[in-house]
Formats: C-alpha cells, sequence, structure tokens
C-alpha cells in the first residue's frame, strides 16, 4: 500500500488518525481541534465510521455564491449520519451566516447538520479521556480473547458490571478496554478510565444522532 503524504499548509496541522481497531481507513484532520475532535468521536459508541471533507456545496443566497466544504460525516451504527463542521467558538459569529446557509442546504437533501465547537470538544476532559481509551485501542489481542470475554462478560452482568468487578472475575482490565474502544462494550460519556468505571454490555437504544450529540453535550431542540 502507498503511503499517503500530507502536506502541511500555513498555520495548520495536518495529519491523520490510524483507528484499525475501528475503521479500515484513517481519518485526516487539518488542525490540533479537528483531531481531538476525531479522538472523541472514535469514543462514542454509536460511531461507525468517520469520513474528512466528504463533500463541497455551492451556496447561494449571501452576498455572492460560495463553496463550502465541511469537515467531516459521521456515520452511525443505525444507518443514519451527520455532516459535521468543527469550528473555535470565537468564530461562529463571523461564520454564522454561511453556516446557516449550510445547514438548509442539507437539510433540503434529508441531511443532518451539527457544528461542534472547541467548548463541546474539550468539555469536561472529553477528548483528553477519549485518548487514554484509544491507546487501549491500539493493543492487540486474539478473536479468541474477545469473544471470551465478551461471554464472560454477558454472563456474569446484569446488563452492567464495574470493571473491578470484571477483573475480580478473572478477566484481563486491558482487555475490558480494549473492547470498549472497539465498541463491543460501551461506557457512558462521564467515563472515566479506571477500574471504579460501569461498563455496559448491551448497546445503545434509540436514534443514533441523538445519542452521538449528548455525547458532546449537545441539547436536543
Amino acid at each position: 500500500m502507498t503511503r499517503k503524504i500530507l502536506t502541511r499548509a500555513p498555520h495548520r496541522e495536518v495529519g491523520v488518525i490510524n483507528a484499525a481497531w475501528l475503521l479500515n481507513h484513517p481519518v485526516e484532520h487539518e488542525s490540533h481541534l479537528e483531531r481531538r475532535f476525531v479522538v472523541a468521536a472514535l469514543a462514542c459508541p454509536v460511531v461507525k465510521d468517520i469520513i474528512h471533507q466528504p463533500l463541497t456545496l455551492s451556496l447561494t443566497g449571501g452576498e455572492k455564491p460560495e463553496r463550502y466544504t465541511p469537515d467531516f460525516k459521521v456515520v452511525f451504527n443505525d444507518g443514519g449520519s451527520a455532516i459535521v463542521e468543527v469550528k473555535p467558538e470565537v468564530f461562529l459569529q463571523k461564520h454564522d451566516e454561511k453556516l446557516k446557509r449550510a445547514e438548509r442546504l442539507l437539510r433540503a437533501d434529508g441531511q443532518r447538520f451539527l457544528v461542534i465547537t472547541d467548548t463541546l470538544i474539550d468539555s469536561q476532559a472529553l477528548a483528553a479521556r477519549a485518548l487514554l481509551l484509544m491507546r487501549y485501542g491500539r493493543l492487540r489481542f486474539t478473536d479468541e480473547e474477545a469473544m471470551e470475554c465478551l461471554q464472560t462478560m454477558r454472563r456474569v452482568c446484569d446488563g452492567n458490571s464495574s470493571v473491578k468487578t470484571l477483573v475480580a472475575q478473572g478477566l484481563s482490565e486491558p482487555l475490558v478496554w480494549n473492547l470498549v474502544a472497539r465498541h463491543k462494550c460501551r461506557v457512558p460519556v462521564d467515563f472515566t478510565v479506571d477500574a471504579e468505571q460501569t461498563v455496559f454490555v448491551d448497546p445503545v437504544q434509540g436514534d443514533n444522532h441523538d445519542y452521538f450529540k449528548s455525547w458532546f453535550g449537545i441539547e436536543a431542540r
């Protein structure tokens, strides 16, 4: 496979995140903020895929027509998706009209649009906690080890159990966290990567888009 070379534009932090435990392709980002968004989104148990710069829109209705490329498309386990713009909150007012035009155009096409700011991404250290989880995702275990661990979790859990209790049953703590990172089981948005954390073995119920919004602290409207 040919290695993809990314060039650095002025004032931009260009890079990729390789989340091979969850996705079959790398995810590009063009800023530190975009990187933190991807890390936080990968930890969300309803996320199936993240695509960088998925489309370009021709926006009309402003002072002049312009082209706009949103940052990401996030695909959910229930088949839904959302187009996401990642933006520092300080710049929202400056881009407000353009983002509203983009939202109207996407909504008319049946697509949902979210603007996620640095305040949401860094709220309660979400990105930092998700980065700890990512480190467990990079660990390697066999399919047999993972299957045996999941079977034991379902047997000893009544829907949920603390990591400490699972370890007391003979399970590997790194493997439990690896399964969380791979979305084979899950933790709530206020999770902490420690032995007291409760892990849930049942999948998320309801609209995945709404759950994703709640992951970033976006209130339903």
